[in-house]
């Protein structure tokens, strides 16, 4: 066996059989497809309603409701799961956090 047999397998010769052009025509018709996609990012399907994602205090109610829920079970499975909720729990209230603004307590008294 030579190099030329090694680096070419007779397995792998006859894959592709494109020219140049080819290549090229699907580079471009790629490059179309994605700048027509991004003009029209926001219309992924127009048959399917779009539901929005639950709002933070939802999932913190659903988290507090799994958690009661693995309490009560008797399985590893369950150990962790309460971790993971706890870690969640934690996660979801410090990005929660980091959305607040600061206010000045002067704002919630009046002068007289």
């Amino acid at each position: 066996m030579d190099i030329a047999e090694l680096l070419n397998p007779v397995d792998e010769s006859h894959m592709f059989e494109g020219t140049d052009e080819d290549i090229y025509q699907s580079v471009m018709d790629a490059k179309k497809a994605r700048e027509a996609n991004k003009d029209n990012s926001d219309d992924v399907d127009g048959d399917i309603p779009i539901e929005p994602a639950p709002m933070r205090n939802e999932a913190l109610q659903a988290m507090l409701v799994l958690r009661k829920y693995a309490r009560d079970i008797e399985d590893p499975f369950a150990r962790k799961l309460e971790m993971m909720l706890g870690s969640f729990g934690q996660r979801t209230r410090a990005a929660g956090m980091k959305n607040l603004k600061d206010n000045k307590l002067t704002r919630y008294f009046t002068r007289k």
